[in-house]
């Protein structure tokens, strides 16, 4: 029951606050109904302002735009202005391949006349107003430009092609060969451009250096540069070079003379039209940075042309060597002489030329070659079995071996560099020693001493090579008359002509051998001039005379007119020998013969005087003047 009560209890008070639930329950349902009153009339209150706040932000937005649309409009103006600076291009472009305007300035400028400002200058100006049009597209970064600066890059490059062509042709125009001998002859200088054109081509060449930076294109200008000016060279040097060849091959001695090939001024020739080529063209044309290229280009044409003529050249002196060998130090002198000259081109053109070095590589070697086969010619000329002269005069080998000598006095320097090369004695090639002297302990020979040490053994080769000459003859008076003219042709060329190059000893050693042929040719005499003398002698104790007068007066006749006969023929070129030889016979002679007369001429030694009294003393004196002088 209690607890009934309890529960009654509990029940009432939960109905109690069932009722106050209730009645916050509809008052707070009626608040909510106040606030979904009001928040219908604060929307439609905040709507419009919602609306205005957005066309608000719109119009800022729409200011943003104004701002970027007035900076585009600037751009679209400038490529507006791009696009008639593009039509303009065009239009002269068409001016310009219709040949109505560019291309007469080019044709005064070609002819060496000034241009006028509206040739040249406008064309370059509007290259440069489509280059600067580019700047400002490509600045922009819009897209719809890139298809126009494409065309106008298209242009440019056609423009730079043009250009090309422009200098080309004035190159070209400019480049007209020429004969450097008219100018090196009289000493003159070789030309180079006239200034309009030089500062033209160089306005052109810079313009044409900047393509690959601004268009990515790579002019060729200097390939241009290179096939005008090289051809023109090659051109120019062209007779030189053909002259070189001609005056080596048809010349009028069978011994080439210094100085008559045509090498020589084909090498000074081109040395000073590579030095103006240099000086007056490429650098007055060319930016800095292209002038070595471009020159090393130009002259490998003309170089290796010039090569190959000292190669050709080179050939027939290994072919005729003795007497060709001459040209060989002619070509070496002369380029010797213009070393600095070339290595201040190789210089220029950033490197050696190696055909330049192997030619004169190739040139020492046949120098070199020459004198152990010149004394070697000397020794195997004896082994011939040439005819010897018949009248003993001066044999060919003797003229020829100091023909050759002498020939090598006008190189002096250049045989003394080679002998040095060649080292002392070594010309001697088959024999261990030099053959003249002995050498042992001597030290390298400088200057004259191995040019004197090389002639010494020339000339004992000789001598040896005409002693085993005159062994061949049959007659002692023609070996001694050989002997002597050769001797003294010798010594003689040695007191004229090598008085420097020939020790003292060897001019004493060849005076020696004149007297000792000379004396051994006088005694020849002596069988005849014994019939003019008195001999006795003893038979059985009483003194006899060995002939009578008519005797040795037909005896003297007859030797006398056997060697006049026979000595007739022989020769003594040399006025001044022959001259003396004369004389020596005279000496002994005459004076006999006077003498001979005198004894017996008034004697009765027969009844007919004139039967053996042949010739009278003036007779027989005007007979031996007339020995060796070649008449009959």
């Amino acid at each position: 029951m209690e607890r009934l009560d309890e529960e009654s209890a509990d029940l009432e008070f939960l109905e109690e606050n069932l009722k106050k639930t209730n009645v916050l329950t509809e008052k707070m349902t009626s608040m909510l109904n106040v606030f979904d009153d009001r928040l219908v009339r604060l929307e439609a209150s905040i709507l419009p302002i919602h609306k205005a706040t957005q066309t608000l932000t719109r119009l800022a937005d729409s200011k943003h735009l104004i701002l970027l649309t007035g900076d585009l409009t600037e751009r679209v103006i400038m490529y507006m202005r791009s696009l008639g600076i593009l039509i303009w291009w065009r239009e002269r472009q068409r001016l310009y391949r219709a040949g109505e305007y560019l291309f007469l300035s080019v044709e005064r400028v070609a002819w060496g006349w000034r241009p006028k400002e509206v040739d040249l200058e406008p064309y370059l100006n509007s290259i440069g107003k489509c280059k600067k049009a580019m700047e400002v597209l490509s600045e922009s970064r819009l897209k719809s430009t890139e298809r126009v600066m494409a065309q106008l890059k298209q242009l440019l490059k056609a423009a730079m092609l043009q250009l090309e062509e422009l200098f080309r042709k004035w190159l070209v125009k400019w480049s007209i060969p020429i004969e450097p001998l008219a100018y090196t002859t009289k000493n003159k200088d070789i030309p180079g451009m006239p200034s309009v054109p030089l500062q033209n081509l160089e306005i052109l060449s810079s313009y044409l250096a900047t393509s690959d930076v601004e268009l990515g294109y790579t002019s060729e200008f200097i390939k241009v540069y290179i096939e005008v000016r090289s051809g023109y060279l090659v051109k120019s040097l062209t007779m030189l070079s053909q002259a070189s060849i001609a005056t080596a091959e048809k010349r009028n001695t069978p011994v080439y003379e210094k100085g008559t090939c045509g090498f020589i001024s084909y090498v000074d020739a081109m040395l000073r039209m590579f030095e103006t080529e240099y000086y007056e063209v490429a650098t007055k044309i060319l930016p800095k940075d292209y002038i070595t290229e471009a020159f090393r280009g130009v002259i490998q044409n003309p170089l290796d042309v010039f090569v190959d003529t000292g190669r050709q050249l080179n050939t027939r002196i290994k072919r005729s060597m003795q007497t060709d060998v001459f040209l060989a130090f002619d070509m070496l002198e002369a380029l010797n002489k213009n070393a600095d000259s070339f290595e201040d081109i190789f210089r220029f053109a950033g490197n050696k030329d190696t055909g330049y070095g192997e030619l004169i590589h190739s040139l020492r070697g046949a120098a070199l070659r020459s004198f152990p086969e010149f004394i070697e010619d000397i020794k195997i000329h004896s082994s011939k079995n040439t005819a010897l002269p018949n009248d003993g005069t001066v044999h060919e080998l003797t003229i020829t071996t100091l023909q050759h000598m002498k020939r090598m006095t006008d190189y002096q320097e250049t045989v003394e560099t080679i002998l040095q090369t060649l080292g002392d004695g070594n010309w001697n090639s088959s024999e261990k020693e030099p053959i003249s002297r002995d050498r042992s302990g001597r030290g390298a020979l400088m200057g004259n001493a191995i040019v004197r040490h090389y002639f010494a053994d020339c000339l004992e080769t000789l001598s040896n090579n005409l002693d085993s000459k005159a062994r061949t003859y049959k007659k002692p008076a023609l070996t001694y008359i050989f002997l002597l003219n050769n001797y003294h042709y010798i010594l003689k060329t040695i007191k004229s002509q090598f008085v420097l190059l020939v020790d003292k000893e060897i001019e004493s050693k060849y005076e020696k051998l004149v007297k000792k042929y000379n004396d051994a040719y006088q005694d020849t005499w002596k069988p005849c001039i014994n019939h003019l003398m008195d001999y006795t002698y003893v038979r059985g104790g009483t003194l006899k005379t060995t002939l009578g007068s008519t005797d040795k007066q037909s005896n003297f006749n007859n030797e006398f007119d056997e060697l006049y006969k026979v000595h007739k023929g022989y020769a003594i070129p040399d006025i001044d020998l022959r001259n003396q030889v004369i004389k020596d016979i005279k000496v002994v002679l005459i004076p006999m013969y006077n003498r001979f007369l005198d004894r017996y001429q008034q004697s009765e030694f027969s009844k007919n005087p004139t039967k053996y009294i042949r010739y009278d003393s003036s007779q027989l004196e005007v007979m031996v003047g007339r020995l060796f002088d070649g008449s009959s």
